[in-house]
């Protein structure tokens, strides 16, 4: 009888892989940043003070020279027109030494023995004038800022692509044999 026999190999490969590769390596992103603050400069130049005591000086009688100046002639000139207007008033009076009713002689001479009274009064004191004028603030303003540096980051990439290597080492077969087998 005969027999058939049959014999079947698979196929068989080998494989030789070679991964991928990403190689990576990252720069951060830098910000340098310098701040100017801001600044406030205020002045003020010193004000004005201005003291006029010239009027108090002469409340209290210390006068300068051109106004003791001006006073002595106001007073010379009342005294010399009040001079003159007691002249004129005698000389009226004895114009009328004729009138039997009065007797002007002798009534100028009773005057003469009699000295005027002086006057006392209390004048009050003028303060001094005192004046100040400010000088306006200067003020100045100089902003700040903010400067600044951008530094990018970046990635520097290296990708080395994958290899696969496929090799048979035996292909399939059908091995079919017929064997005379006796019985």
């Amino acid at each position: 009888m005969l027999r058939l026999s049959m014999r079947s190999y698979p196929i068989r490969l080998e494989y030789t892989i070679q991964n991928a590769r990403l190689d990576m390596k990252k720069h951060l992103p830098m910000v340098e940043m310098e701040n100017i603050r801001p600044q406030l400069q205020i002045s003020q130049p010193a004000g004005k003070l201005t003291i006029d005591s010239t009027e108090y000086y002469h409340s209290i009688g210390i006068k300068t020279r051109a106004a003791l100046s001006q006073e002595n002639y106001d007073r010379g000139r009342k005294a010399a027109l009040e001079g003159i207007a007691a002249i004129v008033e005698k000389g009226n009076r004895l114009a009328q030494i004729s009138n039997p009713a009065t007797n002007a002689i002798a009534d100028m001479a009773f005057e003469s023995c009699f000295a005027e009274k002086g006057e006392l009064s209390f004048e009050p004191i003028v303060p001094p004038s005192v004046r100040y004028e400010a000088s306006p603030a200067q003020i100045e303003v100089i902003p700040g800022k903010i400067n600044y540096n951008l530094v990018r980051g970046k990635v520097d990439a290296d990708y080395r692509p994958g290899k696969v290597n496929i090799q048979v080492t035996q292909y399939p077969r059908l091995d079919i044999s017929v064997v005379d087998v006796k019985v």
